[in-house]
């Protein structure tokens, strides 16, 4: 008998971005099992807050726990490995926070030792699920817009210090899921990036990406964390600007707000929007993860197609690195690219310098 929605029980490690996770899964009505964080107060306070009994601050007692059929992994990417090993061998589906890795060897390790148990993995790219972002999906046809040719996503905001301290992996991950949703693979990338104040080794705080898809489409990808004056908090994530221009109409707008403009038409297509980022396309993620397995189905984000998307951050670094337009099948699935800013948990297990 297929289980609903309600049915899954979700374990989830890590109470940081985790709370926007428990926001999203109440506004969805799913069920959260467990809980677990190293920080007992911040666990009993958000236990208490949603309701939640089973609480732990040992990841080995949540993914042990009976009633979680899905863990969901909510802390930084350098320390996931022991989780998701842990987790697939408990026979436990996961869903894995983005960036799925900052470190190529231990991305293609974490899909394996999924496949290897015959357990889902779902990377948690939340833009794909944007209520404002599903609802211009169905214009996104030669019978709105025509023959697309050109898309651009644009943020701006002041976040210097973020844990991940490289723009492309924490912040651009998101635009590149969503291109690569709509229109495919990407086929090569040109990047530009500053670190503002260090090094871009040590971490850029803006890039700018010029891009092509397998599809020919070309676009711009812009993420600037060092926009400090107000003039420049125009496209803060999770409300950045949008474009998309196809040869009959264009879309273009944020989160809040899309607007269809078709040519020869007088009237735009607003369509409506009624829920936002933040929570709700957190309960979106996980609610189309519980209906793929249900349905025996791969989640859209699964961790396999993922590993293009980990490619592209590292194509983009690249092409910072060295000043030139970078083809996404020079970045192998077998070499040791690391952008990780701390030392990778599992380095021992041989995939990972």
């Amino acid at each position: 008998m297929m289980k609903d929605r309600n049915e899954y029980g979700i374990g989830l490690i890590g109470l940081g971005i985790g709370q926007q996770h428990l926001l999203g899964y109440q506004a969805n009505g799913l069920c959260v099992a467990a809980l677990c964080d190293v920080d007992e107060t911040l666990l009993t306070e958000t236990a208490d807050k949603f309701g939640i009994q089973q609480r732990y601050t040992d990841v080995n007692g949540l993914v042990a726990d009976p009633d979680v059929d899905i863990v969901d992994i909510a802390i930084q990417p350098w320390l996931r490995w022991p989780l998701v090993k842990a987790a697939a061998m408990a026979s436990k589906h996961i869903l894995c926070q983005k960036p799925f890795s900052m470190n190529l060897c231990q991305a293609v390790a974490m899909v394996k030792v999924c496949e290897k148990y015959g357990v889902e993995l779902m990377v948690n790219q939340n833009s794909c699920f944007v209520p404002g972002f599903l609802a211009i999906e169905p214009y996104l046809s030669d019978k709105y817009l025509g023959t697309i040719y050109y898309a651009s996503i644009i943020c701006d905001g002041w976040f210097l210090n973020f844990p991940e301290k490289h723009i492309i992996p924490a912040m651009m991950v998101h635009h590149i899921g969503l291109i690569y949703k709509w229109f495919g693979k990407f086929k090569q990338v040109y990047c530009q990036a500053h670190g503002h104040n260090r090094s871009i080794d040590q971490g850029e705080t803006m890039a700018v990406t010029q891009f092509t898809t397998e599809s020919d489409i070309q676009g711009l990808l812009s993420c600037n964390w060092a926009s400090s004056g107000r003039a420049g908090h125009k496209h803060p994530h999770p409300h950045e600007e949008i474009r998309i221009q196809g040869t009959r109409g264009s879309i273009y707008g944020n989160s809040r707000e899309m607007v269809v403009h078709v040519e020869g038409k007088n009237d735009e297509i607003r369509p409506r929007i009624e829920e936002t980022w933040f929570p709700n396309a957190f309960g979106n993620t996980m609610s189309h993860f519980m209906d793929c397995l249900r349905d025996g189905k791969k989640p859209l984000t699964n961790g396999r197609e993922n590993l293009h998307v980990v490619q592209v951050i590292f194509a983009m670094f690249q092409s910072a690195k060295t000043g030139r337009c970078v083809h996404i099948d020079e970045i192998s699935l077998h070499d040791d690219y690391d952008l990780s800013p701390a030392p990778v948990i599992g380095a021992t297990d041989g995939f990972a310098h």
